[in-house]
């Protein structure tokens, strides 16, 4: 043999042990560095902001002045706007995630209606004074303490897909406070509503902004991408404590928004 080839052949086979010998650690370095490309990947629990905006469908409650009772038109399409912080947990055994959040709202309405008797003419119990409709702007800024809970399918994602396993489907209430105040308010006598007469209304309505209790709930569906960004739509359910001329004041609406985990 050839001294050349002589030197070559065992420079070749310790090569050979070499690669075999080092190939399962290379192989579990590479394991390794997917393990942490995915944990740094890992799905977000912590704080987080969001923005939304939506309108309201519907509003109900009781409006009464000087001992009469007024009706509340139902109005839609009201604006409502939210920014809220907050955290989330997830639970280490059940597919589920909490969260707890503080959030700002603000919400305008138009609020009118009439008595029962706004038609009827002046004469014996009834006054041209009388108020008889009304009519206004009522906006509202409220604060409120939320809770919710989730079902977090994303640890499912291996069966379910990414996709599938990105929809969060959730409920939760809050609870807080704020102000309303009243703008463009008309009050009407019943000359004024019947074109009889220029009598100003003995007693007006939302002449006065006031401090509110605020309870709501809501429930919803968020979709993640990315890992820290999700779109979401929710259904919620105001409820207002009693005003002056305002009581069982209910709306409800929905909200579309953004969210964004740290």
């Amino acid at each position: 043999m050839h001294p050349t080839t002589q030197r070559f052949v065992p420079a070749a086979l310790a090569v050979l042990v070499f690669a075999v010998a080092t190939a399962p650690a290379a192989e579990l370095e590479l394991k390794s560095l997917g393990n942490l490309q995915e944990a740094s990947t890992a799905r977000k629990y912590g704080p987080y902001v969001d923005v939304s905006a939506g309108a309201t469908l519907g509003q109900t409650g009781q409006v009464s002045a000087g001992g009469r009772n007024f009706s509340l038109d139902d109005i839609d399409g009201s604006a409502i706007f939210s920014i809220e912080v907050g955290k989330s947990w997830k639970m280490k055994r059940l597919p589920l995630m909490t969260s707890v959040g503080f959030e700002g709202t603000f919400m305008s309405t138009s609020v009118s209606g009439k008595s029962a008797d706004a038609s009827t003419p002046t004469g014996g119990a009834f006054a041209a004074n009388d108020l008889v409709a009304y009519s206004g702007d009522m906006n509202s800024l409220m604060f409120t303490l939320n809770a919710s809970l989730s079902l977090d399918l994303y640890r499912y994602r291996a069966r379910m897909g990414k996709i599938l396993a990105g929809f969060r489907p959730y409920i939760g209430a809050g609870v807080g406070g704020g102000q309303t105040w009243f703008r463009n308010v008309k009050n009407q006598s019943r000359a004024q509503f019947q074109n009889t007469g220029t009598n100003a209304a003995a007693q007006t309505v939302f002449s006065v902004d006031e401090f509110i209790n605020q309870w709501h709930w809501y429930a919803g569906l968020e979709w993640t991408w990315e890992d820290r960004h999700s779109a979401f739509i929710e259904y919620r359910d105001f409820s207002f404590g009693d005003l002056d001329n305002l009581t069982n004041f209910d709306t409800n609406g929905y909200v579309m928004g953004y969210r964004y985990r740290y």
